[in-house]
């Protein structure tokens, strides 16, 4: 019986430092003057666009998360109080939408994916980002992941953790010829949000703290198992 564990994407595989270091690149002395630190503005800016992306699919109106983004930094600027004539020009936006279609591997991930595959494991992407854009990261890791591998949700127009692209993973695993059974289905994630939907569709749940750092538990329940990296969350999946 073959296993197989979905990944998710943004966060989980591929962190943000290199748009944080964009961001610091064109906007650092201007946000130092107003004691604004460019990781904080990066998480602010991100984490508000997960939610208008989300939002946008619950009244039916389905944009690209990307989009969301671009649109959205110079906003994020100004909540913070970025004096309005020191706005990011079309440059600075352009330059750090840039490093987001160009983020880097979480250190290990190729080494987690390559022997996940050696021990078994059929090895897949589940992203609120672009398909292309998500094979990209991949590529520029070194990473194999081929189109059937990657699932995106701007194919089905709806955001995570909207239950039916959870349920469009279990049906494309099902097709795959991929067993449901037991402990066969696995989804790996760094945000409890993503994992809840996914314990909820039948997935057990695996939680990397390295980006949220806490669970909280008492909100998102007990995930079926918790690791601190790469390295870790590949010890911990061969033992299964």
């Amino acid at each position: 019986m073959t296993r197989s564990v979905c990944f998710d994407v943004l966060g989980t595989c591929f962190h943000f430092e290199a748009a944080i270091e964009a961001i610091d690149a064109r906007l650092g002395d201007r946000l130092r003057a107003i004691n604004v630190d460019p990781k904080p503005l990066f998480y602010s800016w991100f984490y508000s666009a997960q939610r208008d992306f989300t939002y946008m699919t619950v009244v039916g109106d389905y944009t690209p998360i990307a989009k969301i983004l671009k649109s959205t930094f110079r906003r994020a600027c100004l909540i913070v109080d970025l004096p309005l004539d020191q706005a990011p020009s079309d440059d600075d936006v352009a330059a750090i939408m840039s490093a987001v279609t160009s983020l880097v591997a979480r250190p290990g991930l190729k080494t987690c994916f390559d022997c996940l595959r050696e021990a078994g494991w059929d090895v897949y992407g589940v992203t609120n980002g672009g398909h292309e854009a998500s094979l990209k990261y991949y590529k520029l890791a070194d990473i194999e992941l081929d189109s059937e591998h990657l699932l995106s949700c701007d194919h089905l127009k709806v955001a995570k953790p909207d239950p039916r692209v959870y349920d469009n993973a279990n049906r494309h695993l099902t097709s795959r010829g991929l067993s449901a059974e037991g402990n066969a289905r696995w989804f790996v994630a760094a945000h409890g949000w993503d994992l809840i939907a996914a314990r909820k569709a039948g997935f057990k749940t695996a939680y990397l703290d390295f980006e949220e750092h806490d669970p909280v538990t008492d909100v998102f329940g007990e995930f079926d198992l918790y690791a601190s990296s790469m390295e870790d969350l590949l010890e911990k999946m061969k033992r299964i």
